[in-house]
């Protein structure tokens, strides 16, 4: 379940995602619930003072992950732009499709498409490999090309663990490095992302040039990751979120250190 501050960043994202600007004053657009939690979330007794504090902490969300909210405001006078309409439009979407299993494929395709903003390199979504390449042979061939071995798929393995797979641009294959993306169509859950992790670490033991622990497993949710609901033990996946898959600044937000 989303945090309420979440939940009103998806409110002003519907609001913007079929148009370029909106007036959005929180006793018209949000829900009283809404506006309550928002208020319990805060600690706030005044309505008024919750919503500059639910942006302030969205501004810093999306800013440690190099990025920054789509939309811009005017708190004066509750007025929200437009400012990355692509990214709206893929939270508004995201959020439909939430929870219901026949959008699983749905949400893995756009979370591709998210993903090749992120980084260079080469993505490849297995699944949609899987529909065109149904038997073992050739799929297995296919993953060869990225520098596994003919074990990833020896029998009724859809797709071996592999959602999307990065393929990093160091190296060369089959010492090139991968980063598998799991997506889940749902809220974070920490068994469920444990439980799909293991089929992928054996795949990842398929590889020829590179051991298992060189490589990186990623689960991206349809949420968002707030460290309040991380456990403080390290983790064996990197959690991910739709927050993590927001337009990057740019050069700007690179660091180099010489």
């Amino acid at each position: 379940m989303l945090s309420p501050t979440f939940e009103f960043f998806e409110d002003v994202c519907y609001e913007l995602h079929d148009r370029d600007a909106a007036i959005l004053p929180e006793d018209q657009f949000l829900s009283d619930e809404r506006l309550r939690d928002l208020q319990d979330e805060y600690h706030e007794m005044n309505p008024n003072a919750a919503v500059p504090r639910a942006l302030k902490a969205l501004r810093k969300h999306f800013k440690a992950r190099g990025s920054e909210l789509p939309f811009s405001y005017q708190l004066s006078t509750r007025s929200f732009r437009v400012r990355d309409k692509p990214y709206i439009e893929f939270v508004a979407t995201a959020r439909n499709m939430r929870g219901v299993g026949t959008k699983s494929r749905a949400f893995e395709v756009a979370t591709a498409h998210r993903l090749i903003k992120r980084g260079l390199g080469s993505f490849h979504r297995v699944g949609w490999l899987r529909l065109k390449k149904k038997e073992r042979v050739p799929f297995n061939g296919y993953l060869r090309t990225l520098g596994f071995n003919s074990k990833v798929i020896l029998g009724r393995e859809k797709d071996g663990g592999f959602d999307i797979l990065w393929m990093l641009p160091l190296g060369a294959v089959p010492h090139r490095p991968i980063i598998s993306f799991q997506c889940k169509n749902g809220s974070f859950d920490l068994d469920e992302a444990h439980r799909s992790n293991g089929a992928t670490q054996m795949s990842l033991g398929c590889h020829k040039g590179l051991q298992p622990a060189v490589h990186t497993i990623c689960v991206v949710f349809n949420d968002y990751i707030d460290k309040r609901m991380l456990s403080l033990k390290p983790f064996t996946f990197v959690p991910l979120g739709l927050s993590d898959l927001a337009e990057p600044l740019g050069p700007q937000a690179t660091i180099v250190i010489l």
